[in-house]
Parts: structure tokens; sequence; C-alpha cells
């Protein structure tokens, strides 16, 4: 059983390390997936931005190309405008100047021609009149019109000369005017050519920054895909680890649901065992316990198991020797026969036995409590025995390594599919009224839990409830108790126990699908009060009425236990509220173990006898099924 749970244990830290593996991958997953998109967004931001620069750069291209276009084309019209206008210019002039030249000519020739005309005209009047003249006169007139002529013909030369000289002018301004259209077109060009280099180095500028800022976003964006790349292989490695990290835990979650449900069966058979170890041991079982005294101690001895029959344990008391004179003798004194009692008992606990060592036994019962059946363990014996110690010692007291115990063990029942919790009263029976050990009017600051119990117990209406959670607070509570438990001194003792202390201890289970909680078992822990006879306590007022009390009470116990050793129909658990409250631990398949504690001081041998006698009572009883 231990090795299995060891295993489970192992199972589960592997599966812890892997489910923290598991939270580690998940926890980067997001962060790795906010990177990735924060990437991808980045990526879509320089795409985006590449794609505005490549836009605007092909804007720009156009732009230029657009302006470069308009320019030439305006050249051009320029060019040709200006060349048609020249050349218009040209034709105009060569059209005036032979319009003009031809108009001289013609009108010169026509002058000619008709002073020739007019000339021959003469001539022929003169030759028709020469016969009225002389040759001398005809010579004469001849020469004369002759020099006419050649005057005329030399005008004529001169004027000719002259209109072709200014012809000539005339085509020579006209040339001029080429000339400084040509020129004023060259310095067009280099003016169009001044003004658009800067554009066309402003351009050119954008372009190459453009071009630069394209290729820093090229890597840019080639940089960003192999990270995009890169982190896309991570994140699949890491998805893929995840997967397998995921099957592994759901490997070691099918082995833990075979370990719990191997677990689960061991426990149920471990419980049938315990339990029918129990009984066959006896439900109902005493133990008896010597307190060490050094000194004045009357003879006792004890015989183990393998010396008695019956499975018992055997212990045998001799009656003090004493010597008493006789009442009609002399002065001759007569011994006393010496009287030996024998008790049969579960179990004996000498004089070095520790609590350590009562433990072993008790150990067993409060395991039958967390297995779910109802337990009473009570210590009985006159005042001074040790019944306080063996119960309540802060140290080593039953109800602290009760409770030490059953912390240890409801954690690791917790490992099985349910959740346990322990709550707890502690309160006195002083008389037949109910005494809470814990609520006073000053708040005990000893419940760390501030939920109310989800429990009640009719039986103890007003007794509060507290749920224990530690060993610190089971001590704080010890120590609470034992200051308001009633005590006084009596001729028996100086601080005697006038009250039944109970610590009651009710164990819960809730189940892990569901907020339901189910009381499985009860563990009491009662310290009787002193049992002393009247002649010994020698008691009156009210301690003689709380001495008849507990009497009363015990007597009572005793009487429940012999109805039930003969199976009576009607059991007197009302004859006392210590019966009443414990009849659910003192029938049926309870649980029940007293320890008669005694003094083995000759002064103390009539109570010790008492004791034991009452105890060989209870364990002679079965429990009534």
């Amino acid at each position: 059983m231990e090795d299995i749970v060891k295993l489970k244990h192992d199972k589960q830290n592997d599966l812890s390390s892997l489910n923290g593996e598991i939270w580690k991958v998940q926890t980067q997953i997001p962060d790795m997936e906010l990177k990735l998109d924060e990437l991808a967004l980045k990526a879509s931001i320089v795409r985006s931005d590449f794609q505005t620069l490549e836009d605007k750069l092909k804007n720009l291209e156009a732009v230029k190309n657009h302006k470069i276009q308009r320019m030439n084309d305006s050249l051009e019209v320029f060019k040709s405008t200006l060349d048609r206008s020249f050349d218009e210019k040209v034709a105009h002039l060569s059209q005036t100047y032979d319009e003009k030249v031809t108009n001289i000519i013609n009108s010169k020739h026509l002058e000619f021609k008709e002073k020739e005309r007019s000339f021959s005209d003469k001539i022929t009047i003169l030759k028709n009149s020469l016969a009225d003249y002389s040759d001398k006169i005809l010579e004469e007139s001849k020469s004369k019109i002759s020099k006419d002529a050649e005057t005329e013909h030399i005008y004529l030369e001169t004027e000719h000369n002259r209109n072709i000289a200014a012809i000539k002018d005339d085509i020579a301004n006209l040339h001029q005017e080429c000339q400084d259209l040509t020129r004023e077109i060259r310095d067009l060009h280099k003016k169009i050519d001044t003004q658009m280099q800067p554009v066309l180095n402003e351009l050119n500028s954008t372009m190459i920054a453009l071009n630069r800022k394209l290729d820093s976003v090229q890597d840019e964006e080639s940089s960003l895909g192999r990270q995009l790349k890169k982190l896309n292989n991570s994140k699949e490695e890491e998805c893929n680890k995840l997967l397998q990290l995921k099957e592994d835990c759901r490997q070691y979650n099918h082995e833990i649901e075979q370990f719990n449900q191997a677990i689960k069966e061991e426990e149920t058979y471990r419980r049938f065992l315990h339990n029918k170890l129990q009984e066959m041991k006896g439900n109902i079982r005493v133990f008896c316990r010597i307190k060490p005294d050094r000194e004045g101690v009357f003879d006792h001895a004890i015989q183990s198991m393998s010396c008695t029959s019956g499975l018992k344990e055997t212990l045998s008391i001799s009656e003090p020797t004493s010597t008493k004179p006789l009442k009609k003798a002399s002065s001759s004194p007569v011994k006393k026969s010496v009287k030996t009692y024998s008790f049969f008992f579960d179990k004996i606990f000498d004089e070095n036995s520790s609590n350590a060592d009562i433990f072993e036994e008790i150990s067993q019962l409060v395991q039958s409590s967390l297995d779910g059946f109802n337990v009473c363990i009570f210590t009985y014996g006159q005042t001074g025995s040790g019944k306080t110690f063996t119960m309540s010692n802060a140290n080593d007291g039953m109800i602290p390594r009760s409770m030490d115990q059953m912390f240890q063990k409801i954690d690791l029942l917790s490992t099985l599919g349910n959740d346990y919790q322990l709550y707890g009263q502690f309160f006195e029976i002083y008389g037949e009224s109910i005494r809470d050990l814990i609520d006073d009017d000053h708040q005990l600051s000893i419940n760390d839990d501030s939920d109310d119990p989800p429990i009640s117990n009719s039986d103890t209406i007003g007794i509060k409830m507290i749920r224990l959670i530690s060993l610190q607070q089971i001590e704080s509570l010890l120590a609470h108790a034992t200051k308001k438990r009633a005590t006084a001194a009596t001729m028996a003792n100086d601080v005697s126990s006038r009250s039944h202390s109970i610590f009651k201890v009710h164990i819960t289970k809730y189940s892990k699908n569901s907020s339901e909680s189910t009381v499985i078992g009860t563990l009491n822990l009662v310290d009787l009060a002193g049992s002393e006879r009247l002649s010994h306590s020698q008691v009156t007022g009210l301690r003689l009425k709380e001495t008849l009390a507990i009497n009363k009470s015990l007597s009572a116990l005793g009487d429940v236990i012999a109805s039930l050793k003969s199976k009576s129909s009607h059991v007197p658990y009302r004859n006392s509220k210590l019966t009443y409250i414990l009849k659910d631990s003192l029938g049926g398949d309870s649980k029940t173990l007293m320890f008669v504690n005694i003094s083995c001081l000759n002064s103390h041998f009539n109570e010790s006898l008492s004791s034991l006698r009452f105890a060989s009572k209870v364990n002679t009883t079965t429990l009534k099924k």
C-alpha cells in the first residue's frame, strides 16, 4: 500500500512537473503569438509603407515623365511655332521682296517699255519728220536722243542697283532677324534647361532616396520574413512539444487514475481487514495502566498473553500487609492473612510504559474512526492515578497524538478523490449539566476557520463547534480547557477533577465533485472524573454533592454496559448525561476502549481495587448488535 502511494506520489510529482512545463509553454505561446502578431503587423505596416512608397515613386516618376513630356511638348510646340513663324516671316519677306522686285521690275520695265515706246514713237515721228529736217538737225536730235536714252539707261540701271541693294539690305535684315530668333530659341532652351534641372535633380534625389528606402524596406521585410519563419518553426516545435506533454500528461493521468482505483480498492480491503481485526480483538476493550510510584507500593505482577488463556493479560495485586492487636488479647499482635486479586485485561501497561507505547494500541482505534466508525476512548480511575496525563498531556497525550495521526491521514485520504475536514467540540459534564470548554465570555482565538461548521450535533446543542486545523490549535485548545475545567481539593488529592471532560471530533468527508458533506465517523476522547469512595475522600457539602453526581454517572455507565452485556432490549442511556452523549459509541458496531488507571501506593489499594473491579465488569461485556 505504501509502495503504491509512493509510486502515486512520484507519478503526481512527474505530472506536476509536466503540468509546470505545460503551463510554462502555454504561458509562452500567447507571448510568442503576440510577438508573431506584432511582427506580422509590423511586416504588414512595412509592406503598406513599401507599397505607399512604391506608389509614390511611381506617381513621382509619372509626374516627372508627364512634366518632361509636357515640357518637351511645349518645347516642340514652341519650336514648331517659332519655326513656322520664322518660315512664315521668311516666306512673307521673300514673297514681299519678290513682289516688290517684280513690281519694281515690272513697273520699271513697263516704264522702260513705255519710254521705249515713247522713244520709238518719237523716233518714228522723228523718222517721219526727217524729211523735214536736215541731216544736221537729225544728227543732233539723234545724238540728243541717244544721250537722253543713255542717261535714262544709266538712271534706270542706278535705280535698279539701288533697288537690288535695298532688297539685299532687307534680306540681310531678315537673316539677322532669323539669327536673333535662333539665338532667342537657344536662350529659351538654356532657360528651360536651367529651370528644369533643379526639378530634375530633386526628382532624381527623391528617386535615389526612395530607392534606398525601398532597399531598406525590402531588407527589413526579408529580415521580418526570416524572423516570422523562425517564429513559425519555433511555434510549431513548441506546439509539438505541448502536444507531447499533453499526451504524457494524459498518460500520467490515466496511470494515476489506475493507481487511484487500485489504492481505493486496497483502501477498501484494508478497512475491511482492519475492522475484522478490531472485531476479533473486541469492540469493547479494556486496558490497564499502572502509575509509577517508587515507595510504599503494594505487590503486583503482570502475566503476558503467552502465560494465560483467552488472549488476555493478567494483573495480580496483593493486599498490603498490616498488623492489628486483638481486642481481647493482652498484647500479642495477630498478623492478617494476605489476599491476592487477579484481573484480566486486553493489555496491561506497567510503570515503565510511556504515552508513545500506549498510543501504538490507540492508533488502531483512531484509524477505525477515520474508516467510518464511532469510537470512544475514555480514561477511568481514582483522582491522581494519571488519567489526565494519559489523555491530555500537551506533549504526548492521546488527544494531541490522535489529532496528529488524523491530520496526516486525511492529507493522504484527500488524494483518493475526496476532501476531509475535522470539527471538534470540547466540553465537560459537571453534575448533570454540560459546560462548554471552548466558548466563554472572552472570545477564544483558536478557531482559524471563520466559516460556520456544515454539521450539527443535536445531543450537544449550544456547544461551540470549531474546525480543527493544526496541532498548535489543539495545544491552545487543551491549555484553555484545562484552565476552565472544574477542579477542587479533597482529602484524596489537592487538585481533583470534578467533571467528565469530553473532546469530540467529527470526521467530515466532502466530495470534490459537489459541495455535499457527510459525517463518516466520530472520535470521543473522554477523561472521566476521579472515582473516589466517600470514606476515602471525606468530602462534605458541595464536594459531597459533586462526588455523588460523579459516582452516579459512573454507576449509570456500568448499568449501560451491563444492559449491553445481557443484550437487553432497553439500554438506560438516559440515566445520565454521560451515557446519553456517549450512546453512539457504546452500541452497534462502535469501538470502545477504556483505560483504567491505578496507583500502586499502599494508601490507594482500596481505590485501585474498586477501579479494577469496575474495569473488569466492562471487560466481560460484549456490544449488542
